[in-house]
């Protein structure tokens, strides 16, 4: 069997003004319960799995304290997200 070298090319490859080592994507879980925190891009959203539950906030801790009121639209949205992955398994194991 014959090798084959590859070259790559970097043709679109534009270098950062600053080479901080930024994390672009960050999570935080919210202990006791099944939501995340996610914060791109300086906003922060809820999310379960990947679901996003909330609509995106300044800081961390406003996702935080909204996650952690238990009201009915937060309890419809866990059932209809479980619901969802249920179909998804069943569709997935009858393949």
């Amino acid at each position: 069997m014959e090798e084959t070298k590859v070259k790559q090319l970097y043709t679109n490859v534009e270098k950062t003004k600053d080479n901080s080592s930024e994390e672009l994507v960050k999570r935080k879980t919210i202990e006791n319960t099944p939501f995340e925190i996610i914060t791109v891009d300086g906003k922060s959203f809820g999310a379960m799995g990947q679901y996003r539950v909330t609509e995106p906030k300044d800081t961390v801790k406003k996702v935080e304290t909204e996650l952690k009121k238990i009201t009915w639209d937060r309890i419809v949205q866990v059932v209809m997200i479980l619901n969802e992955v249920k179909n998804k398994v069943e569709t997935n194991n009858k393949k």
